[in-house]
């Protein structure tokens, strides 16, 4: 639940609202979730909304997204405390409870709303009141001290050490560039999210679409600093000098964000604005497309189906100029983690049939599986990718960074293959020149990343079977360039 009140001082009345994160739908009262918005976006979003309803507001109070509360409550603890505008009612300890807003920070300055720690009110009103030059109080209000919050939030944030993100590195070193620098108004904002290929092609597929658009830059680490121009990213690349961030744990995300401000140097942080933008909430909770959420993330209000992957093509149909005669099928079965790996004895079945009916067969990166008519060809960036994907009829790949690439940027024929993930969260734009499959399980999405949790295999049995894939493909092939085998 996210709340909030407007308040008209000119007409002496008071409206309340009460939003619900959308759970696929896009009624007035839902706000879309995602996974990659920090809680300043979501205070953005619920005053941008009130004002459209309510456009004679004065003044606007925003419960802390953190906390599940009613308009009832937040009325009721704002009458009770009494803070004068603009101002920030706390629990005992500082932790913010909401924040009593001039319309104007919302309109002309709205983007500084990004980088609210949302755990720290003496940090967040330093930052409210260099951006509004005013000084910004901060009461408790009426509440007990709320304590750590849990490890998953009513909300679905994340806590733990992501919480800290926010407070010591981008509110803290928000307010010493605006404290020092005088120019901190034209300093353009950067978002965080160097991770992996597949999330760095998200960001840039979605800063194409996203309108309005915050940022101007992305950090993306050296290793993938070919995405952003290869998928026509709208966003400067900040290249970071270290390796992508390990799944297995061995390094916080913490400890890559503060090692991040060490490695860019003076120059980088100190004249911009750096949001962490990376997993704040789990992606899979959320029934929308992770570009929808970079796009959310990055400014674009993501109020209507229209606005989403699914709502609009990503990138115009291409095909292959050879004859179908034979049929190239290009294969990526593994990346990511083990679970989203195709199965060989899957893949070796399929093969076999394509062989079969006199296609050519290739995989990438994967020399051990070649013979009986099947080749490894090396793509392991994009100046590789992008010719080996030109030279076959059709792309066949598992939910990793070449299906996104080869299907959202490069509009390739292609069959999607999705095992212990959603398909929602990362398929593509369904058309005649697209295909997505899995079993259909239960247990999807389960979180496993090594073992399957339901098994205690390190496979996935979500795979759709050979001979679904085999129809797919064929069919896919028939539909584009009239393929019979």
């Amino acid at each position: 639940m996210l709340t909030g009140l407007a308040l008209s001082s000119t007409l002496s009345r008071m409206k309340q609202y009460d939003f619900r994160l959308s759970e696929g739908g896009f009624r007035d009262d839902e706000i879309f979730n995602s996974a990659l918005a920090v809680p300043g976006r979501y205070i953005l979003e619920v005053g941008r909304r009130m004002l459209q309803d309510f456009p004679f507001a004065d003044w606007l109070v925003v419960a802390n997204p953190h906390l599940p509360m009613r308009g009832e409550l937040l009325q009721k603890l704002v009458t009770d405390c009494g803070v004068k505008a603009p101002g920030i009612g706390t629990d005992p300890a500082g932790f913010p409870i909401f924040y009593m807003l001039p319309r104007d920070l919302f309109e002309d300055l709205s983007r500084f709303l990004l980088l609210l720690s949302a755990t720290d009110g003496g940090l967040d009103a330093r930052l409210l009141g260099g951006v509004l030059g005013d000084a910004v109080t901060v009461k408790p209000c009426g509440l007990p001290i709320i304590g750590d919050l849990p490890g998953f939030g009513a909300n679905q944030w994340l806590n733990g050490d992501r919480r800290m993100l926010s407070t010591e590195l981008t509110c803290g070193k928000a307010i010493s560039i605006i404290e020092s620098n005088p120019d901190w108004k034209r300093l353009p904002f950067v978002v965080h999210y160097p991770m992996h290929a597949g999330d760095v092609l998200f960001f840039a597929v979605a800063s194409k679409r996203a309108e309005p658009n915050f940022f101007s830059k992305q950090i993306v680490c050296t290793s993938y600093r070919d995405i952003p121009e290869a998928c026509g990213s709208q966003l400067e690349t900040i290249p970071l000098p270290l390796p992508w961030i390990s799944r297995d744990g061995s390094v916080s995300e913490l400890e890559y964000f503060k090692a991040t401000f060490n490695r860019l140097g003076p120059e980088v942080i100190d004249h911009n604005f750096i949001v962490f933008s990376r997993l704040l909430k789990p992606y899979s909770r959320s029934p929308f497309h992770l570009v929808d959420h970079a796009a959310f993330a990055l400014g674009d209000p993501m109020d209507d189906y229209k606005r989403t992957i699914y709502g609009r093509p990503t990138a115009p149909d291409a095909v292959c100029e050879r004859p179908a005669q034979p049929l190239r099928v290009l294969f990526h079965i593994n990346g990511g983690w083990s679970l989203k790996n195709l199965p060989d004895p899957i893949f070796r079945a399929v093969t076999k049939s394509l062989v079969a009916l006199g296609c050519e067969v290739s995989v990438v990166d994967r020399p051990d599986l070649e013979g009986g008519g099947v080749r490894s060809v090396s793509a392991g960036v994009t100046s590789t990718l992008i010719p080996a994907v030109k030279d076959h009829h059709i792309f066949v790949g598992i939910d990793s960074f070449p299906h996104h690439f080869v299907r959202q940027c490069m509009g390739w024929p292609t069959v999607a293959l999705f095992s212990n993930t959603k398909r929602c969260n990362s398929d593509a734009f369904y058309g005649p020149n697209y295909r997505s499959s899995d079993r259909y399980l239960s247990c999807n999405r389960c979180g496993g990343y090594d073992v399957c949790p339901m098994f205690s295999r390190d496979d996935c049995v979500n795979y759709a079977t050979p001979s679904q894939i085999v129809e797919d493909i064929l069919d896919l092939a028939q539909g584009v360039y009239g393929f019979q085998p």
